[in-house]
């Protein structure tokens, strides 16, 4: 086993969506191939008896998956009694379309969608499905061969909101929701001879807003999530529910709540995974997206869970036994828990979910509990039998399967970070570190490679900055690790997973609690492991952290050479060209000039003396290259080597789920950077 180079990236193998169906669970396998420049994704099967505690066994368990799927790139798995369904993209950057078949046939391509499908769902009677898919205005995106994107018309905004990183323009291909007839044409003539004929879709809405995620009732009634229209060009973050009606689309009003995943509990009470906005329509700062019921009988909307500690990952809940089997985002981890519906108010204190406000029964079997313990970091779940399948990333593998029965015990069901690779990684294990600060303590992790040392250290600091470092293995951890650098990462103040008030603590003042904290979790790995080296030392960051970094690059001068990549660097400019500038902004910087000014990196970005590489990436709508073009040009006039690194093509997710290619010359590039500054 060898070290993480570069190139490896095509050996993590992450793993999804699982699906439980008889006595068969599936997932799908995600792997980067460099080769073609894209990912390839498909599905697996195995066999796992539908029982009660201990019915799962780890004994064969890598040699008991079977590949399911064929496609490129298949999606979005779905199995009924006698129906199943998937998106699949059959060649490298082919749009997905939906494909459905009845149990045991081969299935069958339903749509032709310019733009592709991206989601679907059966209606419960069996004979229609609907999918949601972009509807381009004539004359835009291919839709006339004679007009190239060049030439394609102007494009006349009204909306406070029309950009959007990943995509780009959305208004002129807004998402509409589709319905297909998926009653079988008989044995006709054309169905015999194998026709190519696809059945009539029928364009159900016409909202001006995306709609998204369709669910139905039990009985059948549709809804969809999609936002109000704004024609005041002010910004809105609220998303409700709306029912999909002959007559169009009803609007089921939230309130100042927004509903993203839900899930229909019976013909009038909805689930959704959800945020609330207090103050205003843009108050986004730590909202902690939570479980709440909506019931339309009488209204109400219910926050099923505290909204200052639990925050939940925006799956959607699993509803069985009276219990809602969500994943909560919890200080460094991503954990499965069992949440009751109708017990009261669920709360987190001291690592344990608790009823804060019962109001009514809750036995042992479903009474609030995390399920999975801190090592996993839970991506998905769905139920199987008594049990709860889990697919989740460890410290040794980007992607496994695992069960927990009934009586809480758990078994991996899956090896792929080795079966399925020709040479597995050797993965270098991160140690925890942790430092105090007012909110308490800062947990952090160190990553030292083998050998006595002295090592150089590189901090490298998150995005968000509402969101968090986990565990689990992490590819830039990896390489940095790979390439001879220790590596220290924490989660600052202003991170996720701690509760609502560790998420504001940088609202008004976005750099000092933070920087505080990844310095004094970098002072802790130093004082405790002397084989790294304190006068070889590099800071590193993307978007927030990438902000961080040049912060405190132009406050400290204890670095050697920094990297600032795909960084919020003007936030005043920020405004005007990012797809989030009208509330982001706003919402943690404040209005105020001066305090503007006092939290913006190209504020004495003369004392930055210290050599700094820019990252950015030419279609990036979140941090637009505007940013790192004025910050690289700020850099030149005071006379600090900088140097300038643009991915063409690539928006603000390069180094998660860019071109794999791209993936791996920024590793490249990165390597490069530290041996000549670092090295030394």
């Amino acid at each position: 086993m060898g070290r993480m180079k570069p190139a490896d990236i095509t050996s993590l193998i992450s793993c999804a969506e699982p699906v439980s169906a008889g006595e068969r669970i599936f997932c799908q396998l995600t792997r980067p191939d460099v080769e073609a420049n894209s990912y390839r994704s498909q599905y697996v099967a195995r066999q796992l008896p539908v029982t009660g505690t201990g019915s799962a066994t780890a004994s064969g368990a890598a040699g008991e998956w079977t590949r399911l799927s064929y496609g490129w790139n298949d999606s979005a798995l779905t199995i009924t009694d006698d129906s199943f369904g998937f998106l699949r993209a059959a060649r490298p950057k082919e749009s997905p379309q939906l494909y459905i078949g009845a149990t045991g046939a081969e299935a069958r391509r339903l749509t032709d969608a310019p733009l592709g499908v991206s989601g679907f769902a059966f209606d419960p009677s069996g004979q229609r499905a609907v999918y949601l898919a972009r509807t381009p205005e004539e004359g835009r995106y291919g839709t006339d061969e004679d007009i190239s994107a060049d030439a394609e018309a102007p494009r006349h905004i009204t909306a406070a909101s029309y950009l959007s990183d990943g995509l780009g323009y959305g208004g002129d291909r807004l998402t509409q929701l589709f319905s297909v007839d998926l009653t079988d044409p008989g044995m006709t003539a054309e169905s015999l001879l194998g026709s190519d004929t696809l059945p009539e879709s029928v364009q159900l809405t016409e909202h001006t807003e995306d709609v998204s995620d369709p669910q139905f009732s039990p009985a059948g009634q549709l809804s969809v999530v999609a936002g109000l229209e704004q024609p005041t060009g002010d910004v809105d973050l609220r998303s409700h529910l709306w029912l999909i009606t002959d007559e169009g689309m009803e609007r089921i009003d939230l309130g100042m709540h927004s509903a993203h995943a839900h899930t229909w509990l019976d013909e009038d009470r909805i689930a959704f995974i959800g945020v609330e906005h207090r103050a205003s329509v843009i108050d986004f700062v730590a909202a902690l997206p939570g479980l709440f019921i909506h019931d339309r009988s009488t209204g109400q909307t219910t926050r099923i869970t505290c909204d200052e500690t639990i925050e939940l990952e925006g799956i959607r809940p699993v509803i069985a036994d009276g219990c809602a089997y969500v994943v909560l985002t919890v200080d460094g981890s991503q954990r499965a828990a069992r949440i009751p519906l109708d017990a009261g108010t669920v709360s987190l204190a001291d690592g344990e979910l608790t009823l804060a406000e019962a109001t009514g029964a809750s036995g042992a079997e479903s009474a609030p509990a995390l399920l999975s313990p801190p090592e996993l970091v839970v991506a998905g779940l769905c139920r199987h039998g008594e049990q709860l399948i889990v697919t989740a990333a460890t410290v040794t593998s980007p992607g496994e399967v695992f069960a927990i029965d009934a009586a809480g015990g758990l078994t991996q069901l899956s090896d792929f970070a080795t079966s399925l690779v020709d040479e597995p990684l050797a993965v270098t294990t991160p140690q925890p570190v942790s430092a105090t600060t007012p909110l308490g303590d800062v947990h952090g992790w160190v990553a030292i490679p083998e050998g006595e040392g002295p090592f150089p250290v590189v901090l490298n600091i998150h995005g968000g900055p509402f969101s968090q470092y986990t565990e689990a293995l992490f590819d830039e951890t990896q390489v940095l690790t790979g390439g001879g650098y220790a590596v220290v990462y924490a989660n600052p103040r202003g991170s996720n997973g701690r509760g609502r008030a560790w998420g504001q603590a940088v609202q008004g003042d976005m750099a000092a609690p933070a920087h505080a904290d990844v310095l004094a979790i970098l002072d802790a790995a130093l004082a405790a492991h002397p084989q790294l080296d304190a006068s070889r030392l590099g800071i590193q960051g993307g978007s927030y952290g990438g902000y961080l970094t040049a912060m405190i690059l132009n406050a400290e001068d204890r670095f050697a050479a920094g990297i600032v990549e795909r960084g919020y660097l003007d936030p005043t400019t920020f405004i005007g060209t990012s797809d989030i500038g009208r509330f982001f902004s706003e919402e943690y910087s404040g209005r105020d000039p001066e305090r503007i000014a006092a939290q913006s990196p190209m504020t004495n970005i003369e004392k930055n003396t210290t050599p700094t590489l820019v990252i950015h990436s030419e279609r990036d709508f979140r941090c637009p290259l505007e940013q790192a073009q004025r910050y690289y040009a700020a850099l030149q006039r005071a006379g600090t080597h900088t140097e300038l690194l643009i991915f063409p093509g690539e928006s603000h997710g390069l180094s998660r789920t860019g071109q794999p290619r791209h993936r791996v010359q920024r590793f490249e590039h990165m390597l490069t950077w530290w041996s000549t500054h670092l090295r030394t």
